[in-house]
């Protein structure tokens, strides 16, 4: 297999990776954490994670009235 192709393959993963990793971004472990999983696992498998991770509650800042 030549290089350039083994290099298409590699950035297509990482953007990938990154592409899960922006779908996770308000999630509990977040845009990172969601990266560093689907590189360790796959985006595939990952993206199912997006899936069951619960999602963060925000808080509401209360605001003065004047």
């Amino acid at each position: 297999m030549p290089t350039s192709v083994l290099l298409q393959i590699v950035v297509l993963y990482l953007l990938l990776c990154l592409v899960v990793g922006f779908l996770g971004r308000r999630r509990r472990i977040g845009f990172w954490g969601f990266v560093f999983l689907s590189v360790m696992l796959t985006p595939l498998v990952t993206s199912l994670f997006i899936f069951f991770a619960a999602p963060v509650k925000r808080r509401r800042v209360a605001t003065k009235r004047a």
